[in-house]
């Protein structure tokens, strides 16, 4: 039985692999065969780590037996050493049956989709359904890895500004509306004409003074 990515704890594909199911043109030695039984009743026990032993001595005695790869992949998974699983689904040669390769796949995108490696993972779910077209948790991994990856592409590039970051530019600014605007410089004739017109308007402040003192002496003399 088989979950899908990301929903609880992934029963693998297959689960636990028999060494008597190797077709007989691949028969694999009885010491090998001895080894993946005993790994297996280590798995089932729960005893991953143990199991994880058994299936790397079947497979020192044995290396072409897939099945002792197969399930040193599953007895990785289940001890969340994703990066290692992967490489080692990746022994399963195409020497194993469509089944056991289909699986391996399958089992290979869960490992790279946990290992956060998405564009791997996304290879290995097109190599499964290459196996088996209708698979529909294939399918569905596939396209959540998929949606994941873009995602991921999406908050690469538009990354988050820092809140630091974004009150620069306001403050800036506002320094810039706060300054005087001292950066026009008058030409020689700009600066001589206003000296003509201030001495104008002060001509004329002053005509209208005198004006003023002359009216109020004549207002004394009527009294």
């Amino acid at each position: 039985m088989r979950q899908l990515l990301y929903t609880a704890f992934l029963l693998l594909a297959g689960s636990l692999v028999q060494a008597q199911q190797q077709p007989q043109q691949h028969a694999v030695s009885n010491a090998s065969n001895a080894a993946v039984k005993k790994g297996n009743q280590q798995y089932t026990k729960g005893d991953y780590a143990k199991a994880e032993e058994d299936y790397k001595k079947a497979l020192e005695k044995d290396p072409a037996n897939t099945k002792a790869q197969y399930n040193l992949g599953n007895a990785l998974m289940m001890q969340k050493k994703f990066a290692d699983a992967a490489k080692v689904y990746d022994g399963v040669g195409k020497e194993a049956d469509s089944s056991l390769q289909t699986n391996s796949n399958y089992n290979k995108g869960l490992a790279l989709a946990r290992d956060k490696k998405l564009p791997e993972a996304i290879d290995a779910f097109k190599q499964s359904l290459r196996y088996a077209p209708n698979d529909d948790n294939a399918r569905e991994n596939l396209q959540k890895a998929i949606n994941d990856l873009k995602q991921q592409q999406n908050q690469n590039q538009n990354p988050q500004q820092n809140p630091k970051q974004q009150q620069k530019p306001q403050n800036n600014q506002q320094k810039q509306q706060q300054q005087p605007q001292s950066n026009s410089k008058l030409t020689p004739q700009q600066a001589e004409q206003l000296l003509r017109n201030l001495s104008e308007n002060e001509k004329q402040l002053q005509r209208q003074l005198q004006k003023q003192k002359g009216n109020l002496t004549q207002t004394e003399k009527d009294w």
